[in-house]
């Protein structure tokens, strides 16, 4: 009877996947690449038509509303060789000959990317100082300068700000950075694209936030370009102004790679002006990360992840350094907000803070904090309480979360859902499922006395409860729970399900697994891609070869498109499974996507599998090694660019995975870094010193120090990683051979 029930059930979920599939097709876009110069018609040679076509495309190119007459793109064809040969020659007065006959008629608009090669040997024209006869020059360079920042290219213009740093003249520094503002606004509509998304600049930028400004349809805001503010800040520092330079970062604040900082200092001989500009700019990152909480967050959650106790000591003790002293800049409460302290520490910072030192497994800071906190004046509320019982969760101390609650309550304080959650993870995370179903019993009775919380916090409690049923082996009250869900409320989402799905999947439970998929439809919720991904493994365990396929025709009946993230996702999750089965599932997608004009793979699907491979040993050696020889060929095949980052990705996988191996690929894709000549950049020695510690391959750790510091001298975070190393070969000098055995 039970086979019967289980053949019916499996029958319908196949029948339903595979009904009613409906084609979808995706338009693709061509890019045209920009000419070096511009194209024009001849009415000898090309009829009218041509004529007008061509000059359209170069009005649509530059962004202008009419077309631009062919006498005009003859002239401005050859003042641009002109200007081109001018600047070759470094010849000022002849640079400065064809910019104003450009601007004279109105030509200057029709200067596109190349504005960036002009801006930069603009700078090699500029004044390196203000003696006689230089000031006229650097007056010229200077308005050229502007034209051409205000447009993105700004090599000119920092070089101009530069020559007046040096000569103490922070007054006329300023005055370029009010006018770079002004033609900032002027021209924001019209910046080159390179810097708004590839100027190597912006490698280091939030890219949470460079997805927000490309995806927003708000009025796109004004981006001053990260040289330049630099520029701005060392120019406030000669005047000793800290809160001047706080309020000028703060009206446009981004992130400043350090690289960039030094770089731009290493002009200046004096060592105290470079200390003190290095000083300001880290302390303006500081403010920014609190104007914007989510900044302070990921920080915090980074360092967190990994181990990273010392650097998030270091961040913090900014922090509190800033809420005194005679520049002091950030308020204790937000109420307390002024002209001088512009941002402020809220309790949620504080909880960043809290989390992340707890799951350092640092109590003694999170004591410290706590006093701290308390003598500042920030009284705790649920949400502090809450970060304290989810750190505790983290590091497996159910006991000590229920002594915070017992505090917690006594001090008056009434607990959120959040603090619930927190407190009933803790507990069926350590496997004491009874008192997680105690609390749960509590949070239960205070809603039925009308308490009303959030409905999303509400509804995390129970999909928190679902899952710890769940791995606590009490199968029978989650579902129970989950139905209780759907009677009563709150309504269960698609994560209720997925919590579900992933369970009964993973055991190879197709019979509960298509139950729930019916539940899911029933409930007129649509499948996200964890979804797609738990039942395509179920498919595959019953043995389906056509899993893949019975996939696409469920995405369609939900009308959800089979596109390249989906997909890239659905593989990623696969191979993360670690099982040969859903490696094969993983490549048999990756084939199927090559081969589909909806969903074509792209670096990010190809980078994923790698890493995926990477990331664990596989009990099919040979296997692996023909999917990893597959993935690269087809990205050869393909002409797919690799960067730095697509080496960061697979070194921080590689260093991931304990088998030997592991390090080995590691070190294979360092040489090949190394061999292709592409920059070592911070990023790239962090995420290798940083694996290489956690596998305590100190050797390795030795070798690479050394060619670190062949290249740069680290900084920051990174040179704390050197000193962990540096301090663990003296230990092992002091201990002798002994240590080897």
């Amino acid at each position: 009877m039970l086979s019967s029930s289980r053949s019916t059930r499996s029958l319908r979920l196949l029948q339903f996947i595979t009904s009613g599939a409906s084609r979808h097709r995706c338009s693709s876009t061509g890019i045209i690449n920009a000419p070096d110069v511009l194209s024009a018609s001849s009415q000898a040679t090309a009829p009218r038509t041509s004529q007008l076509k061509s000059n359209r495309q170069i009005s649509l190119f530059n962004g202008l509303d009419s077309a631009v007459p062919d006498a005009d793109v003859t002239f401005f064809n050859e003042c641009v060789l002109r200007l081109r040969h001018a600047l070759n020659g470094r010849d000022v007065e002849r640079v400065w000959t064809c910019w104003s006959q450009l601007e004279e008629r109105k030509l200057l608009k029709l200067l596109g990317p190349q504005l960036r090669g002009y801006s930069e040997r603009l700078a090699k024209l500029c004044p390196t100082s203000l003696e006689a006869g230089e000031l006229e020059k650097l007056k010229t360079v200077t308005t050229m300068a502007l034209y051409a920042a205000g447009r993105g290219a700004v090599d000119a213009l920092v070089a101009c700000m530069s020559t007046h740093l040096r000569a103490s003249d922070s007054c006329a520094a300023l005055g370029l950075y009010d006018s770079y503002l002004c033609e900032l606004r002027d021209s924001q509509e019209k910046c080159l694209p390179s810097d708004t998304i590839s100027s190597p600049e912006r490698e280091g930028e939030d890219f949470v936030e460079l997805i927000d400004e490309l995806a927003s349809d708000a009025p796109r805001p004004i981006v001053v370009h990260s040289s330049v503010l630099v520029a701005a800040i060392a120019a406030h520092t000669l005047s000793n102004a800290f809160h001047a330079a706080l309020h000028a970062f703060l009206q446009y604040p981004r992130q400043i790679p350090r690289r960039l900082v030094k770089e731009f200092l290493s002009q200046f001989p004096d060592v105290s002006f470079r200390t003190k500009v290095e000083s300001y700019v880290h302390r303006l990152s500081t403010a920014r990360c609190l104007s914007n909480p989510r900044l302070l967050t990921q920080r915090t959650s980074l360092l967190a992840r990994h181990l990273d106790d010392a650097g998030l000591e270091k961040f913090y003790n900014t922090i509190i350094e800033g809420l005194g002293g005679a520049e002091a800049y950030i308020a204790v409460h937000s109420g307390e907000i002024t002209e001088s302290k512009p941002v402020a520490l809220d309790e949620m910072h504080w909880a960043a803070f809290l989390t992340a030192f707890l799951k350092c497994n640092r109590r003694d800071l999170g004591t410290s904090l706590w006093n701290d906190m308390l003598k500042f004046g920030t009284k705790p509320t649920a949400i502090s309480w809450t970060a304290l019982l989810d750190g505790y969760d983290h590091i497996k101390a159910p006991e000590d979360a229920e002594k915070a609650w017992n505090i917690m309550v006594a001090q008056g304080t009434d607990p959120s859902a959040m603090s619930y959650r927190a407190i009933i993870s803790a507990f069926f995370n350590a496997h004491k499922a009874a008192d997680a179903v105690k609390y749960f019993g509590l949070f239960q009775q205070r809603l039925a006395e009308g308490w009303t919380p959030d409905p999303a916090d509400c509804l995390a409690v129970y999909n928190t409860v679902l899952h710890g049923l769940l791995i606590n082996g009490r199968e029978g009250d989650a579902h129970a729970l989950l139905e209780r869900l759907r009677q009563k409320g709150p309504k269960p989402d698609i994560v209720s399900f997925n919590t579900l799905l992933r369970y009964h999947g993973r055991r190879g439970e197709f019979r509960h697994v298509s139950r729930i998929l019916d539940q899911v439809m029933e409930e007129g919720l649509t499948c996200d891609v964890y979804t797609f991904s738990t039942i395509l493994s179920s498919l595959l365990k019953i043995g389906r070869t056509d899993a893949t396929g019975l996939i696409l025709n469920l995405m369609r009946k939900q009308n959800v498109a089979p596109n390249t993230a989906i997909f890239s996702n659905i593989i990623d999750h696969q191979v993360r499974e670690g099982t040969e089965l859903g490696l094969k599932a993983g490549m048999e997608l990756l084939r199927w996507m090559e081969q589909s004009s909806e969903a074509q793979p792209n670096y990010v699907t190809y980078t994923g599998i790698l890493a995926g491979l990477h990331r664990q040993g596989w009990a099919n050696t040979a296997f692996a090694r023909e999917c990893k020889e597959y993935v690269l060929q087809q990205m050869r095949n393909r002409d797919v660019q690799v960067n730095r980052t697509f080496y960061h990705i697979l070194l921080k996988a590689c260093l991931e995975n304990p088998a030997p191996e592991g390090l080995q690929e590691a070190l294979r894709y360092y040489k090949e870094m190394v061999d292709r000549k592409i920059v070592l950049s911070y990023d790239t020695w962090y995420v290798l010193l940083r694996g290489i510690i956690s596998r305590e391959a100190w050797a390795v750790a030795d070798e690479l120090v050394q060619d670190l510091k062949r290249q740069m001298s680290p900084y920051g975070s990174l040179e704390n990683l050197v000193l962990r190393i540096r301090k663990r070969t003296t230990w092992r000098k002091r201990l002798g051979p002994n240590v080897y055995f």
